[in-house]
Formats: structure tokens, C-alpha cells, sequence
């Protein structure tokens, strides 16, 4: 499994964007850099995306993505899934012919841009040959994290945005995950904030590896607050985990 980092950042400033990971060419964890990353036969391969929640910087490259297919005449159908919860958000509030317009009816309703499939956290399903499992995670409005598996038994966790939780972690132990891509948005002085906003510090993040059993091979952290990234990636460092690396735009990570 290739994964390749659209953006990984907790705020977009020069250099920096918004979270999105492409899995093989055709998969997407979060959406919110895919234009901006992407040529037009790499937008064309996309088929799926999971959606751990419907904050403006993990969707806000979904808009832009459909506008270039339907423009081109791709004649591609992207299938958004995630929680009942986020499609619902998608739906009344981005893709409700006010805000922007309704693709699941262009350029045509049968053959549409733009469809939804709600996953349920009580079952696996399978896209686009791989095995998903979706869990709750915590954060400030419904959130969902992945365990991505493909057929050569490699998997990805991914929680997205999350505070403190249990449940992800019990459902990552069912699964021989050999990576995980968390967050950790805030410094440890700014702890209060983070737990009130659904993030995690280096500490909590510290705290929350101590729950997992075992913790993967390899953890990466994202949503770094681009004004504290040194701040982060300095506490980080002082947990003392040598297993803890940091993603970055254009790189690309193996499973």
C-alpha cells in the first residue's frame, strides 16, 4: 500500500495544506487538498473517498475536485463515505445547490459526479478491493476514524481530527495495523485548547500511544498548527519514541 501526502497541516499558510491522503491512486483519506495536488489523470483514477468528519479542512477539496470532472466530460462518479452524521452535514450544507451545487444530480441523475454511502461502525465493507473498518473517534462534532487493510494483508490506521478516546484504539487491536496517522494540532501549553476543540497535545498524544496494545511498527503525526510545528515537533521528540515520524506535503509512505 503507497500512500501519498496531499496535506497534513492544522491550517493552511504558505507550504502548508490541508489534510488529505491518497491511498494507491484511487483512494482518499480526507479531502481537504486534491486540485491543488493533483493532475488531471490523477483526479480522473479517484473512485472513493472516507471522510473522518465534515470540518471545512478535511472536505474543502471535494467541491473543486467535482467541478473538474463534470468540466471535463470525465464522466467519473466519486463515492463520499463516511458516518450518517458527516454525509448528512455534506449534503444540507455544502452540496445543496446553494453553497455549491448539487452533483449528485450533474450532469445527470443517473450518472451523477457526486454519490454518498454511509458506512456503519459495526462492520467491515470492502472498496475498491480493500477491507475498511470505520470507528468513532472524539472531537468537536461526529467524527470517524479508518482502518484501511488491501489484499496483501498491509493496514493503515487513520483517525483524522480526535481528543482523547478509547474505541479506536480497541477496534486498531483487532487489526494488524503496521502504521497509524494521528494528529497532534497543539503545543502542550496550550492543553486546555485542545481538549475543548477535540485535539491532541505531545502529551496527550504520549498518553494515548500508552493505551495502545501494542502500538504499530510506525506512527505518523499530521494537523501540526503550521505557527507551532517546532514548538510540536520538539515535544514530540522529548516522549522518546523512535518510532514517531512527522507527514509532509509530496511525501510519499509505504504499508
Amino acid at each position: 500500500m503507497m500512500i501519498k501526502v496531499l496535506g497534513a497541516a492544522g491550517s493552511e499558510v504558505p507550504g502548508h495544506n490541508s489534510p488529505a491522503f491518497l491511498v494507491d491512486g484511487k483512494l482518499l483519506l480526507d479531502a481537504g487538498t486534491v486540485a491543488k495536488a493533483l493532475n488531471i489523470r490523477e483526479e480522473r483514477a479517484l473512485r472513493c473517498i472516507l471522510l473522518t468528519h465534515a470540518h471545512l479542512d478535511h472536505i474543502k477539496g471535494i467541491p473543486f475536485l467535482l467541478d473538474n470532472l463534470v468540466s471535463r466530460g470525465s464522466g467519473t462518479t466519486i463515492t463520499v463515505m463516511g458516518g450518517k452524521e458527516v454525509l448528512g452535514d455534506l449534503r444540507r450544507h455544502v452540496f445543496n445547490g446553494r453553497i455549491w451545487p448539487d452533483f449528485t444530480k450533474i450532469p445527470s441523475a443517473s450518472k451523477p459526479a457526486l454519490r454518498y454511502k454511509a458506512l456503519s461502525t459495526t462492520r467491515s465493507c470492502r472498496v475498491e478491493g480493500y477491507r475498511v473498518a470505520m470507528e468513532k473517534v472524539t472531537h468537536a462534532v461526529a467524527a470517524y476514524g479508518y482502518i484501511v487493510e488491501d489484499r496483501d494483508g498491509g493496514s493503515v490506521a487513520y483517525t483524522g481530527d480526535t481528543g482523547p478516546t478509547v474505541r479506536f484504539w480497541k477496534r486498531m487491536a483487532a487489526h494488524d495495523v503496521k502504521a497509524l496517522i494521528t494528529e497532534a494540532s497543539f503545543p502542550n501549553r496550550l492543553e486546555k485548547l485542545a481538549l475543548a476543540s477535540g485535539h491532541l497535545t505531545p502529551n496527550l498524544l504520549g498518553k494515548e500511544i500508552a493505551k495502545m496494545s501494542p502500538p504499530p511498527a510506525k506512527i505518523y503525526v499530521m494537523h501540526l498548527k503550521p505557527q507551532f510545528e517546532q514548538e510540536i515537533e520538539s515535544e514530540i521528540h522529548a516522549l522518546g519514541h523512535d518510532n514517531i515520524g512527522f507527514l509532509r506535503s509530496g511525501e510519499g509512505i509505504r504499508v
